[in-house]
């Protein structure tokens, strides 16, 4: 699936809708290849709750906050 999209005058990308349903996620790793820019969604922290429930004793919101540092830092 894809789309032809343009930038806004802030630089954002609007992904059209039928592709933000297919995918379901609201953070992506962004990154780029030579000229092409990639978009990789990253796991929606609410989905890991029930799989690793046992294992997680922080806040959501400092998680989220601790994942995106560590995209950033890559």
């Amino acid at each position: 699936m894809s789309a032809i999209v343009e930038l806004d005058e802030k630089g954002r990308v609007l992904i059209p809708a039928e592709i933000r349903h297919k995918i379901r996620s609201r953070r992506f790793k962004v990154s780029t290849r030579g000229d092409i820019v990639e978009l990789e969604p990253l796991t929606r922290l609410e989905e890991l709750k029930g799989k690793y429930r046992h294992r997680i004793k922080s806040d959501w919101e400092v998680l989220e906050e601790k994942s995106e540092d560590l995209v950033w830092k890559r």
